[in-house]
């Protein structure tokens, strides 16, 4: 008698960076989930258009300060916090976050869903996407560049546009991110205020791109990033003295031997976040390999593995068993690392001695003068973006 043909376990389908699931991340989830998972990883823009136009093509999307606008496009589904074991830790840490701690304030705005269906930071039982990670972007430099300074010169985004580094400047070529930045260097140079640089206006966003567009074509610009690997490939040619630049970028190039100051800008930081979501034609078996994946990221060690490059947890109590006594006082106090610290594959990147650059988690995290969003005009600003790119 013929025996029953078992029954394949499902196969999840993520959507995601380099920078959030690099070989370590992928090798656990296979291990601890014992279910086969499909890895894609795709820049920011690559990613977004292929999740709103074929939400059937992916499960989970571990994305970017995108969930107001996957949301609207009904490409993903509610997550519900009964099925997540830090449910009742992200209702309450909203609640917290009314109490006007800076720090934290952006990761819970958008996330909840409320009554008619649309975002907010009031707690309810569903959340369209799972807080996973955060953490504040500055630029890198290179410590040659102080005999150019001028006596006690902080650390500006105007560095980005500055003649002095004219044809050593790198910029990333994401057109959310990059035109942040950008809005950032331009107020600095100028010396003029914008209304809002997490939404800019058509008319800011043409001036901004107008001057960039100059700049290139004077030869200002040396090149331009859209992953990790294109980022250390451009400081390993030497030539680049300011640079836009990740952690994880940074802590790769520094156990590589090379040495970079990465800034804490006079005029704040660039806060981040990233999110997991589940797509909306996620069901079944699918759904629930979707909801065990999303609850392996709240455990602790992925938290920990990416600390390791400079990333925050969204609860760094749960990533602390993890790492070691000198790893927690460096990456989280802001302490001196009393030992050579490793990186998340094991090999030292951090010396003895150094001290993280922005201090302790909070006082980091009160950096940020703006937060990674979609502006209102958010298509203006990808077509001036690619025009600049292109000119």
């Amino acid at each position: 008698m013929a025996q029953p043909a078992s029954k394949a376990r499902p196969r999840l389908r993520v959507i995601s960076r380099g920078e959030f699931t690099g070989s370590l991340i992928r090798e656990q989830a296979q291990k601890d989930l014992g279910f086969p998972i499909d890895f894609m990883i795709l820049d920011t823009t690559q990613g977004l258009q292929q999740v709103i136009k074929q939400p059937e093509s992916f499960d989970v999307y571990h994305q970017w300060h995108t969930s107001d606008l996957i949301w609207t496009a009904r490409c993903i589904q509610a997550i519900d916090l009964g099925r997540i074991d830090t449910g009742a830790r992200i209702r309450a840490s909203a609640g917290a976050g009314n109490s006007g701690d800076h720090a934290l304030h952006s990761i819970y705005d958008r996330l909840f869903v409320q009554k008619h269906g649309n975002l907010g930071r009031i707690p309810t039982d569903q959340v369209a996407v799972l807080p996973t990670l955060h953490g504040v972007d500055g630029f890198a430099w290179r410590p040659s560049l102080e005999t150019s300074l001028r006596p006690n010169e902080a650390e500006s985004w105007g560095w980005l546009l500055d003649p002095r580094w004219a044809g050593h400047v790198a910029l990333i070529a994401d057109p959310v991110l990059g035109m942040i930045e950008a809005a950032l260097a331009t107020e600095a140079q100028s010396g003029q205020r914008f209304g809002d640089i997490g939404n800019l206006t058509i008319d800011e966003i043409d001036e901004i791109a107008d001057r960039l567009t100059h700049k290139k074509k004077i030869g200002h610009f040396l090149g331009f990033w859209n992953s990790q690997e294109e980022a250390v490939r451009l400081v390993r040619r030497g030539s680049v003295k300011v640079q836009s630049l990740f952690s994880p970028a940074v802590s790769e190039l520094r156990a590589a031997g090379i040495n970079l100051t990465i800034s804490s800008p006079v005029e704040g930081c660039r806060g981040w976040q990233s999110d997991l979501s589940i797509s909306a034609a996620a069901e079944g078996e699918t759904l629930d390999a979707a909801y065990a994946y999303l609850n392996w990221w709240q455990n602790g060690w992925a938290g920990a593995c990416l600390s390791r490059q400079g990333f925050y947890f969204a609860f760094p109590d749960l990533a602390r068993p993890y790492l070691s006594d000198e790893e927690w006082a460096y990456w989280y106090e802001g302490q001196p690392a009393p030992c050579p610290l490793p990186g998340p594959d094991g090999s030292p990147t951090i010396p003895e001695g150094h001290r993280r650059e922005g201090g302790s988690y909070r006082e980091r995290m009160s950096s940020a003068r703006i937060w990674n969003c979609f502006m209102d005009e958010h298509s203006h600003v990808v077509r001036r973006w690619r025009e600049f790119l292109e000119a």
